[in-house]
């Protein structure tokens, strides 16, 4: 009877196999399709995927109501968007249409930054002590003339496809505008969905990977929310100082460098070199006396966030070397662009802290055999 069975098993698992073989390969032959209805499925539920995101972000703020000044839920959430709100509107009236002029003014002065960027390279060429390094080197056959004219082309491309990107801006807006709706409920019943989650793992799987993956997850909150936030403070004082320096200097687009240099200062080693090449290269054109301050200014600015301000505020919350730093830095923005540089410092940082327990293990493991040997 035994036996009867076993064959009844083996037989039984090897039409299961070929069922998933067939499946398999109908799968591989039609994946367009497939990946198509994936791709879909997601374009539907983006809204609930931008809801998670926004109540992941706004989180913080709301706990800080609910703790520090011990307000309830619903009251929390409410003083949370009406902050949230006001921070859009000031930003939607006084800086983006001032950081849109501006970007739209450079792009109209693309032509005369391109016609200065001639006059130096002539006035180069016709240098006597350069003239001959110039023609008997490899530079003289390029034609400047014709590297001008396509930076002017490349500009006017850029201006064409922003407008085409307003299209899809529009409807991505109104993607997010709904996940900024959904997320109070995320936000309003939080533990219920934290709660469910954890019983979805240990009904699906087993409790000791339930257990490593609750405990991933919840590791990966802190370091990603302590890193990002923290990060972002930082950033945000920073970009405040560069925007009192370059007015104070007469930075030309103070505004927009200010911005660029907050920006990018989320992303680290790399970050700070764009917003400093960003504004010696705009105030390059006007006056090349205000471009080399600038450029010095936000150097120091650069060096007292490195030595002081981002210690202080972040200190050894990351804990990873500068190579695996930029390690990060150069994996995420292959991935996933800037997003990614910022998202994966404190990612790698997670799997730096369980590789270095799965090492340690090992070696107890390894300790423990060698001495039980030695009995």
């Amino acid at each position: 009877m035994n036996i009867k069975r076993y064959k009844e098993k083996k037989y039984f698992n090897l039409v299961i196999a070929i069922v998933a073989a067939y499946v398999l390969i109908k799968v591989i032959d039609n994946y367009a399709y497939f990946f198509g209805a994936i791709t879909n499925l997601i374009a539907t539920i983006s809204p609930f995927i931008y809801a998670f995101i926004i109540a992941y972000i706004l989180n913080p703020i709301m706990k800080l109501f609910e703790k520090r000044f011990k307000l309830k839920r619903g009251i929390s959430i409410l003083l949370t968007y009406l902050l949230i709100v006001g921070i859009i509107t000031i930003t939607s009236i006084y800086l983006i249409p001032k950081i849109s002029n501006s970007i739209i003014d450079i792009i109209k002065n693309t032509p005369y930054f391109a016609e200065e960027t001639q006059k130096w390279f002539n006035n180069l060429i016709n240098n006597s002590r350069l003239s001959d390094v110039l023609n008997s080197s490899t530079l003289s056959s390029f034609k400047f003339d014709d590297i001008l004219a396509k930076v002017s082309n490349i500009s006017m491309s850029f201006l064409n496809s922003m407008l085409s990107k307003t299209i899809s801006f529009t409807s991505s807006f109104i993607k997010w505008v709904f996940g900024f709706l959904i997320a109070i409920y995320i936000l309003y019943d939080k533990e219920k969905i934290i709660s469910w989650f954890k019983k979805m793992c240990y009904l699906i799987l087993k409790e000791k990977l339930s257990i490593k993956i609750i405990s991933l997850t919840r590791n990966l909150h802190n370091m990603v929310g302590a890193y990002v936030g923290t990060k972002a403070i930082d950033s945000s004082i920073i970009g405040v100082i560069a925007l009192i320096g370059l007015s104070i200097i007469g930075s030309s687009y103070a505004l927009l460098i200010a911005v660029i240099v907050a920006i990018t200062n989320m992303i680290p080693y790399f970050g700070p070199f764009i917003g400093m090449v960003t504004a010696f290269t705009i105030n390059v054109f006007f006056s090349p006396i205000k471009a080399t301050i600038s450029l010095i200014f936000l150097l120091v600015l650069q060096q007292f966030d490195a030595w002081y301000l981002d210690p202080k505020l972040i200190g050894g919350k990351v804990g990873l070397s500068p190579f695996l730093v930029i390690f990060a830095v150069t994996l995420g923005g292959g991935l996933y662009g800037p997003i990614g540089m910022v998202l994966f410092v404190p990612i790698v940082a997670v799997v730096k802290v369980y590789l270095d327990k799965f090492i340690k293990d090992r070696k107890d493991n390894v300790g423990d055999m060698g001495d039980s040997s030695q009995l």
